[in-house]
């Protein structure tokens, strides 16, 4: 598959699992799937799926090339890559050992946030995305500090549909960010103005 038709599958993808992501979400909100069912083991299967997609943009966002090739970049993309791979197979945990999966998968959230946050200044310095896409690495970077993580301390029982469910929003713009940039970015060159 050649690094275009990649990038933007990676941004389809990544648009599909958040919009799937919000739907678990909603039904989570409304009602809450008891721990140890089989029901359990089903919904903890689609948000593997979910994760698995965005770590497929994830890795768009790498072949993109936008957040340049400095050390910031590298560090950033490295974190998010692999935190994101650290989802699945906590994914798997949390059905056996819901808290120390859950306190892995935050930790996780952790990571990949940094990662984001790093990769998103990076993508923002390096200007080779132009536009509001510029900024949606850096929107799932600052989520994950000023929303997430706040909101899942402040819970009593550590977990929060609508955070979870807000956490996808960014994710969705970064899909459509990577679809719709497509190419990637040639050194030193915007987006806008690659053949």
């Amino acid at each position: 598959m050649d690094a275009d038709r990649f990038i933007r599958s990676s941004g389809g993808w990544l648009i599909a699992g958040s919009l799937i992501g919000i739907g678990i979400g909603l039904k989570e909100a409304f009602a809450p799937t008891p721990f140890g069912t089989f029901e359990n083991v089903v919904m903890q299967g689609i948000v593997f799926v979910v994760n698995a997609l965005t770590l497929v943009g994830v890795l768009g966002l790498v072949r993109s090339g936008a957040a340049g090739t400095g050390w910031l970049a590298k560090l950033g993309l490295l974190l998010a890559v692999f935190a994101s791979a650290l989802f699945l197979p906590f994914d798997v945990l949390v059905v056996f050992n819901r808290e120390l999966g859950g306190m892995l998968l935050g930790l996780s959230a952790l990571v990949q946030g940094l990662g984001l946050l790093l990769a998103g200044i990076a993508v923002v310095r390096a200007g080779r995305w132009l536009g509001w896409q510029r900024f949606t690495p850096l929107l799932c970077g600052l989520y994950t500090f000023l929303v997430l993580i706040p909101a899942l301390a402040l819970s009593p029982e550590g977990y929060n549909a609508w955070a979870l469910i807000g956490w996808q929003i960014p994710f969705a713009l970064l899909g459509v960010a990577l679809y719709q940039q497509g190419s990637p970015v040639k050194q030193g060159v915007p987006a806008s103005r690659v053949a």
